[in-house]
């Protein structure tokens, strides 16, 4: 190794030639340039909630959808807090501006079979949408009561579901039926509802992927003047897509609220009120079991502090 020139020695004598020296002030001019700025900038992190299953599981860069359909998270900056049950509650808004508050839509999945789960809903003074299955033994009864009660009334047809095991119900549609079978139990199951105005689809994981069927159906609703809510029960679902293809209204589900459980569904409303602030609308369901119609009713406070307006489904399809 060549040892350092010491003081004294002819090497240390040696200048740097003037060139060298202007790309070294170079170099460290474009370093001070880069490593500057960032010692003053702290990171944006993403902190959009990832759901899967409906359960929120932390920070990410997407958000999900339609039960198990994933797609990148808006760019649009989170809302705040969504209060909890025990806050104050919001003023009220001037009628001027409630058109521009966010609005979700309640259906009540189920109803027909039976009969007090179904009945609590009575004492619940909000717009709620009863889908009805057909042939159920209170199906007629509870149809008839909503409607005396000023809600709104859909069918909840039964599709074929992927596993075969499973009994969609009566009056459910098989991908092996013939268009006329298809056609003729279609009606029949409108028919047995009174009041229907439109139709969501009972199971159906299977029937909801069948373009044929799909066509069907939207082209009997469409000149029913039926609109659609797909419940999307598996991510795959073309319902939607025909249904819109065809012009027929049409809706998603967003939030199964009591997909979690009874004990679930204070969290699942915050999730279904989080999505109706970042979209403008959304769409939950719930069931016809014990325990449901109180639940939602102990959540009534969330979607006033959230600034929620809750309306029929009918109005959020499109």
């Amino acid at each position: 190794m060549t040892p350092l020139p010491q003081l004294g020695h002819p090497l240390s004598h040696r200048r740097v030639p003037l060139r060298i020296r202007f790309r070294l002030l170079f170099i460290l001019f474009l370093l001070s340039e880069l490593i500057l700025p960032l010692t003053f900038m702290s990171p944006e992190v993403d902190r959009s909630p990832l759901l899967v299953g409906e359960k929120l599981i932390g920070l990410n860069c997407f958000t999900f959808v339609g039960g198990s359909q994933y797609q990148p998270a808006s760019k649009k900056k989170a809302l705040p807090f969504i209060p909890h049950l025990e806050g104050k509650k919001a003023h009220s808004l001037p009628e001027k501006e409630t058109r521009d508050r966010p609005k979700i839509a309640l259906i009540i999945d189920d109803v027909g079979f039976v009969r007090q789960p179904t009945e609590d809903f009575w004492a619940l003074d909000i717009p709620l949408t009863f889908a009805v299955l057909p042939w159920g033994k209170y199906s007629e009864l509870h149809a008839k009561q909503a409607l005396q009660r000023n809600q709104q009334i859909i069918l909840h047809l039964p599709l074929e579901p992927l596993d075969s095991s499973i009994n969609p119900g009566a009056g459910a549609i098989f991908e092996s039926f013939s268009p006329q079978e298809a056609l003729q139990q279609l009606r029949k199951n409108l028919a047995a509802v009174p009041g229907v105005i439109g139709v969501n689809n009972h199971m159906g994981s299977k029937g909801t992927q069948d373009l044929k069927m799909m066509t069907l159906i939207m082209t009997e609703l469409k000149m029913r003047g039926l609109f659609f809510i797909d419940s999307m029960t598996i991510k795959s679902s073309l319902a939607w897509k025909v249904a819109q293809k065809m012009q027929v209204p049409v809706g998603i589900r967003n939030v199964f609220l009591d997909g979690l459980g009874i004990e679930g569904i204070p969290l699942q409303v915050r999730v279904l009120i989080e999505k109706a602030l970042n979209q403008g609308s959304a769409i939950g369901i719930a069931h016809t079991r014990p325990g449901v119609a109180k639940a939602i009713s102990d959540c009534l406070p969330l979607f006033q502090q959230a600034q929620i307006e809750l309306v029929h489904v009918s109005q959020l399809v499109k």
